[in-house]
């Protein structure tokens, strides 16, 4: 299989621009990020996340989600 995506590169002024924290990430996700990308996965994971944020952003009207597992 094919990578979609290559992140090469790292994280600088970590303690300037970043924040650690501790969250839940779906399985799923992490599945689809270690298929289809090779590199950096924090760097995968930011970029996916504020490709997100812009998506919903360009949305007009308000995004619900419920779902629970």
């Amino acid at each position: 299989m094919t990578k979609k995506m290559l992140v090469t590169g790292r994280l600088e002024n970590r303690s300037e621009t970043t924040k650690l924290t501790s969250i839940h990430v779906d399985k799923d996700v992490l599945k689809w990020i270690e298929e289809n990308t090779s590199g950096n996965k924090q760097l995968v994971f930011n970029y996916l996340m504020q490709e997100g944020i812009k998506a919903i952003n360009r949305k007009k009207e308000l995004v619900v989600v419920e779902k629970l597992r």
